[in-house]
């Protein structure tokens, strides 16, 4: 259980495969400084749109019209737990009582981040994050240098957070969020944070934090989940909650792993190796989970599952409206083994041997 799963540098080569693999992630530091008016309008004219009735108003305040032939990319962080939203308002279109369609994701305090538009009323910032892009507010960003930039996304030497939610300030901190670590003290860490006046210097207790990221081990992988049981179910990520893959995406950036943000994308890419399972019958997908190496990832349509055994899982639940432990047959009166599509294995199947009592 203690042995690494990846390496720091079978981590990295991981973290390029799935970039090439999915275009939603990014390296900010690749990002072209400036991109044509064709290229921004294809962006924005291809992002998600929620199905419900717009008002013209919404739709002309993503400011199309004043797009110049050439734009100038900009960059800048986060000075808060911010939320991304699809079009540039903080209008609901709600799908259920928990889905709203204008959320697109929670982004932590601190992410770094590029601007490529502004929106009609100068309230908005249209942005690509490493791994989503959509309308921000501009009052929850503040404009940094390249330099600050690259700081913030590639450090020297930083501290990663180990906590989920973890209050802060007026916001809250996220479970593998980075900070540049500028000195070590007997009870916490002196890290970089930025704000709407700059950079400043603050304190971080040492036990909410861990220095580098941590060992990728199958151990770290169960006591750090369960560090978000019980933390409340919020569609997109967004106030004091995680999703299903906002749940996933933290734990494993702690270990140095960049995931995309959708499940969909979770799918298509995370993982050593992949077994898919439509089409397989209940007993069929029972026989298999008793032969893969634990923990896991499960996947069924719109949801992403963390598998302790072939039994059980930890996982952000709309219906439970939290992150729960829970029986694949038995979950909130639901049996999950029909509706399972594929398994993502964080180990190889021939390379790795230890037992599932593991």
């Amino acid at each position: 259980m203690n042995n690494l799963i990846l390496t720091k540098e079978e981590i990295e080569q991981e973290n390029i495969r799935m970039r090439l693999e999915d275009d939603s992630l990014i390296l900010l530091s690749r990002y072209p400084q400036k991109i044509t008016s064709t290229a921004l309008l294809d962006k924005i004219k291809n992002d998600f749109i929620p199905d419900q009735p717009i008002s013209k108003y919404i739709l002309e305040n993503r400011n199309l019209k004043k797009i110049t032939e050439e734009i100038y990319v900009e960059n800048a962080i986060t000075i808060t737990r911010s939320t991304l939203r699809y079009l540039p308002t903080e209008e609901s279109f709600y799908r259920s009582t928990i889905v709203d369609n204008n959320i697109a994701s929670v982004i932590p305090f601190a992410t770094p981040l590029l601007i490529l538009h502004h929106s009609l009323d100068d309230l908005w910032y249209y942005v690509e994050t490493p791994y989503y892009r959509g309308w921000i507010l501009k009052e929850e960003v503040t404009l940094i240098s390249e330099q600050i930039r690259n700081l913030f996304e590639n450090p020297p030497k930083f501290i990663t957070i180990t906590m989920p939610l973890f209050p802060f300030l007026n916001t809250f901190l996220d479970m593998g969020t980075k900070f540049p670590l500028l000195g070590v003290h007997s009870s916490f860490y002196e890290v970089l944070i930025p704000t709407s006046q700059g950079l400043k210097i603050c304190r971080l207790p040492k036990e909410i934090c861990y220095v580098g990221y941590l060992p990728y081990t199958p151990k770290n992988i169960l006591k750090y989940a369960q560090k978000f049981l019980n933390i409340p179910y919020r569609w997109g990520g967004i106030q004091d909650g995680v999703d299903c893959s906002f749940f996933i995406q933290s734990l494993f950036r702690i270990f140095g792993l960049s995931l995309p943000r959708d499940t969909q994308n979770l799918e298509k890419v995370f993982g050593i190796e992949k077994i898919n399972l439509k089409g397989k019958t209940e007993l069929e997908k029972k026989e298999i989970l008793k032969k893969i190496p634990y923990p896991a990832i499960l996947h069924k349509n719109g949801h992403i599952l963390l598998a302790l055994s072939d039994k059980l899982v930890i996982h952000a639940y709309g219906d439970a409206k939290k992150v729960i432990l829970s029986l694949l047959d038995s979950c909130y009166g639901t049996n999950l083994y029909p509706l399972l599509t594929s398994i993502s294995l964080l180990r190889s199947l021939h390379t790795n041997k230890e037992t599932n009592s593991k």
